[in-house]
């Protein structure tokens, strides 16, 4: 019997695609939706993205349950939301947290552009709110809330001087050595404690 590994790769082959990155930017969702369907955990996606796979794969969703979740797709049309899961919480798999940390790192790369430019736009904007820019804070405040929600922190404020840590700040420019004296210009963040990416800093003359 074909693993969904095998099954998935004759339909891209079937739809001319070459790889799970073209079938993810044809289907418009992520590479961690399609990495759930390669490894059998159907039950894990929403029939919104099964619906955008199948689309993409030139399939039917029903022959898209019959071949990767049989047993969901014997149990009829029954009416169920794009929101809602196929199956119950309580038929996910036990690896659950290993694939939630694998997926938010996923979504982490995506916003990488956001994570390291965001909290000096913000300082900026906050502290001139005479300027268009400061009518922005408000809708970004989910975004916030996501990060402090999967435990990304700031490696420090924005303008926060502090002695250089080459571990954990990177140096924009002129040179410093540990210890010196350096003033933050971008955050720099951690996820769960680890490194994403190291505050940027410049060096603060010594004063005579």
């Amino acid at each position: 019997m074909p693993s969904h590994r095998d099954t998935l790769q004759a339909l891209m082959q079937a739809a001319s695609l070459q790889s799970y990155r073209a079938l993810a930017e044809k289907a418009a969702v992520s590479r961690w939706q399609i990495q759930q369907l390669q490894t059998g955990n159907i039950e894990k996606m929403r029939l919104e993205n099964l619906k955008k796979i199948g689309h993409a794969l030139n399939t039917s969703l029903r022959d898209l349950l019959d071949q990767f979740d049989p047993a969901a797709s014997a149990a009829g049309d029954s009416p169920v939301s794009p929101a809602e899961s196929i199956r119950p919480s309580s038929a996910v798999p036990a690896q659950q947290p290993d694939l939630t940390h694998a997926f938010q790192t996923e979504a982490l790369q995506t916003l990488e552009t956001w994570l390291i430019q965001w909290p000096t736009i913000a300082k900026r904007a906050a502290e001139r709110p005479d300027l268009p820019a400061a009518k922005l804070l408000p809708f970004l405040r989910p975004v916030e809330q996501l990060m402090a929600d999967w435990a990304v922190e700031a490696i420090a404020p924005i303008d926060t001087q502090l002695p250089y840590d080459p571990q954990y700040h990177q140096l924009t420019q002129g040179t410093a050595q540990p210890g010196d004296l350096v003033q933050v210009t971008h955050s720099g963040c951690t996820h769960h404690g680890k490194l994403l990416h190291r505050a940027k800093v410049k060096p603060i003359a010594a004063r005579n």
